[in-house]
């Protein structure tokens, strides 16, 4: 899977806009994360170029039904171009999450990457046990969903390792991390959230230990 994941970050990195697409770790996190939780119906609200759909896509030799809203021209233009025709027609694309009227079963991963702002409205297109992923920083929407989703067990996922010197991010900064939430955990996802926020402990730790 992290060869997999390489290789898709670094086409990606070589396209029009690719200062802003996701990073490896990242990358590799979300695909582990519909590995392990066997996702059938994800939400990406941000689809830019086209990183994600075409990893998860391309990797997956089952069937998924995979929504994203993109509203940006140059975005909507390149995700017809990088992605194989196979990958684009498996894609149903919005302009906004209102949009999204009719769905075949409620989402059960959603990955917030651009900006977002009607949490309340997805939450109705949620199932029970269904995942947030918020990638890159974006501390306000962290907050806006602990508030909507009190309850739910949350994680940072970081990385240890430093940006591919092949691909777009600098090589010297740390791979880019990604923000988990399980609403309504059940037994496996909280045995994932408590593990990783281990995980997620001694990499910060091995990361101040660097900088002295």
């Amino acid at each position: 899977m992290k060869e997999y994941v390489k290789s898709k970050y670094l086409e990606f990195s070589k396209y029009d806009g690719s200062q802003h697409i996701a990073g490896e770790f990242a990358i590799l996190k979300i695909v582990e994360l519909v590995t392990i939780f066997k996702s059938s119906s994800i939400l990406e609200i941000g689809l830019g170029i086209g990183t994600l759909p075409s990893a998860i896509l391309t990797y997956f030799d089952r069937e998924i039904d995979y929504i994203g809203t993109e509203a940006n021209a140059f975005c909507l233009e390149s995700l017809e171009k990088n992605l194989k025709p196979e990958i684009y027609n498996q894609i149903s694309i919005y302009e906004v999450v209102s949009s999204i009227k009719d769905v075949a079963k409620p989402f059960d991963l959603v990955i917030v990457d651009g900006g977002f702002d009607s949490f309340d409205e997805l939450n109705k297109k949620l199932s029970k046990n269904a995942i947030i992923t918020i990638e890159g920083d974006r501390k306000d929407q962290e907050d806006v969903i602990r508030k909507l989703f009190p309850s739910s067990r949350f994680v940072h996922l970081v990385s240890d390792v430093k940006n591919d010197p092949e691909g777009v991010f600098k090589s010297a900064d740390w791979q880019g991390g990604v923000k988990v939430f399980f609403i309504n955990p059940t037994a496996k996802q909280y045995v994932y959230w408590f593990v990783q926020k281990l995980k997620s402990k001694r990499v910060y730790s091995k990361r101040r230990k660097y900088k002295k």
